[in-house]
């Protein structure tokens, strides 16, 4: 089947984007042979923002929707998110990770948290595909994704904006736990074979290391990005 970009696959992906973003659905699709309640939930949301609904052979178990313009945002709309930066502000920068079952995951971790937004390495990192959008189970639908090209630039225009910058490594010293987060911050990863690239680590102000075993500490990039995000909506409490 040949792919197409304006479809997101998935009862979380579906839900999702008649919560966050009805007005982008131009159609709804729903498999021929079912007719079980998870799906007449789909149908009666969608037809009561006025989106039609249609049956599809090909499908065979989860919804389908055609959407629009991509909900994908650029450099540009990062900068006038930085016109409103406060204390809250939280962004998730993913530098170097090519995995897009990890990428979904990082994704999906952001959105639970509510944070404002993630930031991606145009090229260093996977895009956007079916299957992050499935991994993040409805979490590119549901929060701020900033693709960008020039990471370094982003990271000044960030600092400039009044964001600190907290990068992460399995071979800082200092511990994650050490760090006043309770602030505008952005934090950094990459992936566990390769973390952060050196030019963006030294772009940091600060690097952590998120385990105090010597013996073993390379963590999943989706639960290491877990721990940061949630450690920073503890303090800021």
């Amino acid at each position: 089947m040949q792919k197409n970009n304006h479809l997101r696959q998935g009862f979380h992906v579906v839900g999702a984007l008649l919560e966050e973003n009805p007005e982008n659905i131009k159609k709804i699709f729903i498999p021929t042979d079912r007719a079980d309640k998870r799906i007449l939930e789909i149908i009666e949301k969608a037809r009561s923002l006025g989106i039609s609904v249609e049956k599809k052979k090909k499908l065979k178990k989860e919804p389908e929707a055609l959407v629009g313009n991509d909900n994908l945002l650029s450099q540009k709309d990062l900068k006038e998110l930085l016109n409103e930066t406060d204390r809250k502000t939280t962004l998730l920068l993913i530098d170097n990770l090519s995995d897009p079952r990890n990428l979904g995951a990082c994704i999906r971790s952001a959105a639970v948290a509510n944070i404002t937004g993630v930031v991606i390495n145009k090229f260093h990192c996977s895009p956007i595909t079916e299957t992050v959008r499935k991994v993040s189970a409805g979490g590119t639908e549901s929060i701020p994704i900033f693709v960008v090209s020039n990471f370094v630039n982003v990271l000044k225009m960030l600092k400039e904006g009044g964001l600190e910058i907290i990068g992460t490594s399995e071979r800082a010293t200092m511990h994650y736990t050490k760090i006043d987060m309770n602030k505008a911050v952005a934090i950094v990863v990459g992936s566990e074979e390769k973390g952060i690239r050196e030019q963006t680590l030294k772009s940091c102000d600060y690097v952590v290391n998120l385990s105090s075993n010597n013996a073993f500490n390379s963590l999943n990039v989706s639960v290491a990005s877990s721990i940061m995000i949630f450690e920073v909506i503890r303090q800021k409490i």
